[in-house]
């Protein structure tokens, strides 16, 4: 894997697999019912073309009610795999949930345990640095729409989920930051972002530099299912401008009959 790939695939992973992969599950008939939508809100393998990541998107597009704990999520990663290695055991237990009063919309995850792991992606066999959460980390969704400045006819439909509780931290090691500071920093995650570009659903991750001090942006390509590297200079602007508008904005938008 390209070394750039590494940070975005990794956070991307932690979040999308912890909120999703325990997002739908089959609970025994014995047990009380649960918030677990079906695969039918899964987007079809011309948009997204990960069998997981494409149900984990299919929830957070349609804002659909969850609450699912561990054992139901073990029931579903019988059925929907990933080729990601990401230790799903941690997880106990995820909640998305639109409050009625104000609208807003929350994700929230719960692990074990406070998270401190090897990055599950390795570099020609090393692992670059620990993975670190808190025991409970939630993530504000807000849905805003984006206008092309140069085409304002086009308008692109924004998921962002800002975090709102706990940290998360890509702790990568010292020497790599300093050695490839151009590449690699210590991320404080603050944003990740879905949106479509150019006909791809793309994955964005933003945090600051814990090390350098800048703001990091990386790109995932959810239609093809890799990493955007080198970034185009268009996407990477189209990036800045919706993380800072989906910081500040709380207008809410009406979802597409079809993500």
């Amino acid at each position: 894997m390209n070394r750039a790939a590494l940070l975005p695939a990794l956070v991307l992973t932690l979040v999308l697999c912890a909120g999703g992969a325990q997002l739908a599950t089959a609970q025994s008939e014995d047990s009380a019912p649960s918030r677990r939508p079906g695969r039918e809100v899964s987007l079809p393998p011309s948009e997204v073309r990960d069998t997981f990541f494409a149900y984990v998107l299919g929830i957070v597009l349609r804002g659909v009610e969850v609450d699912i704990d561990n054992a139901e999520m073990r029931a579903i990663l019988t059925e929907f795999k990933s080729k990601l290695n990401v230790p799903f055991d941690l997880v106990t237990r995820v909640i998305q949930h639109s409050d009625e009063d104000s609208g807003e919309r929350t994700i929230s995850l719960f692990f074990n345990g406070a998270v401190d792991i090897p990055i599950p992606f390795s570099l020609l066999g090393y692992h670059p640095g620990i993975l670190r959460s808190t025991e409970e980390v939630d993530f504000r969704v807000n849905r805003s729409l984006y206008t092309d400045p140069k085409n304002p006819t086009i308008a692109t439909l924004v998921y962002d989920l800002s975090l709102s509780g706990g940290n998360v931290l890509v702790d990568v090691d010292d020497w790599i930051c300093y050695l490839l500071g151009n590449l690699f920093d210590k991320i404080e995650v603050r944003h990740i972002v879905f949106f479509n570009y150019e006909g791809k659903w793309i994955g964005l991750l933003e945090g600051r530099g814990r090390t350098w001090g800048k703001n990091m942006r990386e790109y995932f390509d959810f239609t093809h299912n890799g990493i955007i590297f080198p970034v185009p200079i268009r996407l990477d602007a189209m990036g800045a401008e919706m993380v800072g508008a989906a910081a500040t904005s709380t207008a809410q938008v009406s979802d597409p009959a079809s993500p």
